[in-house]
């Protein structure tokens, strides 16, 4: 890595990975975010990474994340919201509960897999 003009380290960007799944969840100490992407023919869900945050930096993320939708809705207008029900058939989902439901099918047969050696 080179150093910049003003002494920091320049460093390529990371590679980008598309997500379309999340799961949070949270403890006493952390934040746990998984995700990943959900099949749209099968509804398997494939995850790819767990982010864990204390909760000061789940909190900034959650400010930092709003900020940067409120200035991408001024700048290219409203995004549509995936919990109405207008919206969902473009997303190739009937429901959010239809939504979960898939997720959680998969979520039981990843599991049903991964504890079954013989389906490895």
């Amino acid at each position: 890595m080179a150093t910049g003009g003003n002494g920091l380290r320049e460093r390529a960007a990371p590679m980008a990975a598309y997500a379309n799944y999340f799961e949070i969840g949270h403890n006493a100490a952390e934040f746990l975010i998984d995700v990943g992407q959900v099949e749209p023919q099968s509804g398997d869900i494939r995850l790819s990474k767990r982010i864990a945050l204390s909760p000061t930096h789940a909190k900034l993320l959650s400010r930092m994340l709003g900020d940067s939708v409120d200035r991408f809705e001024r700048d290219h207008g409203d995004i549509p919201d995936l919990a109405a029900p207008d919206v969902t058939g473009d997303f190739g989902l009937t429901s959010p509960e239809e939504f979960e439901r898939r997720a959680a099918d998969a979520r039981r047969r990843a599991l049903a897999q991964h504890s079954d050696p013989a389906k490895r």
